[in-house]
This record gives C-alpha cells, structure tokens and sequence, in this order.
C-alpha cells in the first residue's frame, strides 16, 4: 500500500491521467448504453404508432395531431431557451460585481460607524 502511495506522490501527472481515462471511459459507456435505450424506445413507440395508425384511422389521425402540438411547444420553448439561457449568463457575470460594491458601500458605512 506504501509503494502505490509513495508511487502517486511521485508521479501525480500520470495519476491524474489515470483517473480522466477511467472517468472517460465511464461516460463512454454509460452514454452507449443511453443511446442504445433511446434508439430501442424510438422504435417501439415508431412501431406502436404504426400499428394504431393502420387499426383506426381516426385515432391515428388524433395522434398525430397530439405529436405535432407537442413539438410545436418543444420547437417555441426551444426558440427562448437560448435566450433565456443568454440572459441568464449576463446577469451571472454582473452578479459578483454588483455584490462588489454592495460590500464596499457597507464596508464604508461600517467604517464610519466604527469611527464614531
């Protein structure tokens, strides 16, 4: 246990490639299998809407409405997702600025209680 110890404090450069490749290794496969699973789902609800569509055209046709309505919410909320996220990182950066002064505003208010 003192050699692998004694072997980590020499050389940390190679430690810590060590540690990025198995975390990287890590993401690898759990977004392989992710994706594998987001596929598999993909062509059963594909199938599941195929088979509907051929059993009852009026409830295919309810469906397919459904889905559109849904993407066009996706599509809209999409639209101001990234301008939401814009302003959220502005606002982000001005933050410790502003809590910057807000600190030397009271740092000053409490200097000049001091030197009562």
């Amino acid at each position: 246990m003192d050699a692998i110890t004694g072997d980590i404090s020499a050389h940390p450069a190679v430690f810590a490639m060590g540690v990025a490749l198995v975390i990287i290794l890590f993401l690898h496969f759990t977004f392989k299998s992710l994706a594998k699973l987001l596929l598999i789902v993909l062509v059963i609800v594909l199938a599941l809407f195929g088979y509907y569509s051929f059993k009852d055209k009026n409830k295919a046709n309810d469906a397919t409405n459904l889905v559109q309505s849904v993407i066009d919410d996706v599509k809209a909320k999409s639209k101001t997702f990234s301008s939401d996220v814009k302003d959220l990182y502005r606002k982000s950066k001005a933050g410790p600025k502003e809590v910057d002064k807000m600190l030397d505003a009271s740092g000053k208010e409490v200097d000049k209680e001091l030197k009562k």
